[in-house]
């Protein structure tokens, strides 16, 4: 199952947020980004149990996250990337 979360931080608090959710297992990426959100990660769990159990007992006790909004993937499709010439 995968899902996508949304947070808004602190200022100037990026690079130790970003630091501490790749050292969570479950998170395959983290995205630093520009707009209404100033971070957007992605996590991969085996059921909605764990994907809420990483959102509430990791994600949300990261210092500097101010707020979180999840959305859960219900169906994905990945592009294959050519490889680079």
């Amino acid at each position: 199952m995968e899902a996508v979360v949304l947070l808004n931080i602190d200022i100037g608090s990026e690079d130790k947020i970003m630091e501490q959710l790749a050292a969570i297992p479950e998170v395959r990426a983290a995205y630093f980004v520009y707009g209404p959100y100033d971070i957007v990660v992605k996590i991969e769990a085996p059921d909605i149990d764990r994907v809420r159990s990483v959102v509430r007992e990791k994600v949300r006790k990261i210092e500097g996250i101010r707020s979180t909004t999840t959305l859960i993937v219900a169906k994905s499709h990945t592009k294959a990337t050519p490889p680079h010439a």
